[in-house]
């Protein structure tokens, strides 16, 4: 049965420490996380931060970055395009290319957070062994099970479960995937965007439904 994970990690082992330690307001949110090529691993950021010029000034400098450039504004928000460097692609690419599809990746001044999708517990399992192998050492906070009764939609909108649907149907949740954002619009007649909106908010509704009624909390190794 498919498992959501929630998962965290200090920020001294990923991404951006410094820009994190230097502008500790600041929320990161990662627009699209799992992809196939390190060159695009986590290429855009949504950050909310009082301090929109410091933050700006400590990701260029940061030395996990390469190039970066603020694109726009929306709701109080700044969306960044990063180039990361090597050995920071490296780091991202071992949880972008985990066995699951991942919901949601967020970092604040203390730690990142990891939603991830996975097939089954087992997959969950191998995947945060393969991480503590490697040195790493995240925290399980949540693990839950998504369970749908055959004519249900668990609230979703009909586009989100119709979306979701396809997705699941043409394996866009497989590893690697059978099917793209791209070719998933053009099923639907829409853009690509559309569609990520689609399956994100799809997501968030069914994570925050099993997260509230059938959630099971980890504890972490010492």
């Amino acid at each position: 049965m498919e498992t959501v994970v929630d998962a965290t990690i200090p920020t001294d082992q990923f991404v951006l420490e410094e820009t994190l330690a230097r502008v500790p307001d600041v929320e990161l949110e990662a627009v699209r996380f799992a992809v196939n090529s390190s060159a695009c691993a986590m290429p855009f950021l949504w950050a909310s931060t009082r301090r929109p010029e410091r933050l700006t000034a400590a990701l260029v400098n940061d030395p996990s970055t390469e190039r970066v450039n603020r694109l726009s504004r929306e709701d109080g928000r700044h969306l960044y395009s990063i180039d990361w460097t090597a050995d920071a692609a490296r780091l991202i690419d071992e949880f972008a290319e985990a066995d699951g599809s991942m919901l949601d990746v967020q970092g604040t001044a203390d730690r990142w957070t990891f939603r991830i999708l996975f097939s089954d517990r087992a997959s969950a399992s191998e995947t945060f062994q393969s991480w503590r192998d490697d040195g790493l050492e995240p925290s399980l906070a949540r693990v839950g099970s998504l369970s749908c009764r055959e004519g249900e939609t668990t609230g979703l909108s009909t586009t989100q479960y119709d979306t979701i649907a396809q997705a699941f149907q043409t394996d866009y949740y497989d590893v690697p995937r059978g099917t793209t954002l791209e070719e998933l619009a053009a099923d639907f007649g829409v853009s690509h965007q559309a569609v990520s909106e689609r399956l994100r908010r799809g997501h968030s509704h069914l994570v925050e439904q099993l997260l509230s009624e059938s959630t099971v909390e980890v504890r972490t190794r010492p």
